[in-house]
């Protein structure tokens, strides 16, 4: 998936990181991380609901800051939702942990 084809999405599903409480732009990150990542089993889904968690946490203990992390996540997404990448939850997590730390 492309940017602009997300940006669409997003905009129809009614999507938007960058306004609302940290609530609900995680809330949102969430929604978008599914449309670009499928989940397509309940190690997807626990992986997504840990990444959520965990950015959570790092955004109320100041490591992360909610108005940049949305962005550079879905960044990160879209990386790897690459067309060559036959596993884009392993090069996700790959890429998390990496850049930010994710914890091993």
């Amino acid at each position: 998936m492309d940017a602009l084809t997300l940006r669409q999405l997003m905009l129809k599903d009614g999507l938007n990181v960058k306004v609302g409480s940290d609530k609900t732009r995680l809330l949102a990150l969430e929604r978008t991380l599914r449309l670009i990542l499928k989940t397509h089993n309940q190690s997807d889904r626990t992986c997504l609901k840990n990444v959520i968690k965990w950015i959570e946490i790092r955004c109320q203990n100041g490591t992360f800051d909610i108005e940049e992390i949305p962005s550079r996540v879905i960044d990160y997404a879209l990386e790897a939702s690459g067309p060559d990448c036959r596993n884009q939850w392993a090069v996700f997590m790959h890429i998390l942990k990496k850049e930010l730390g994710y914890p091993k």
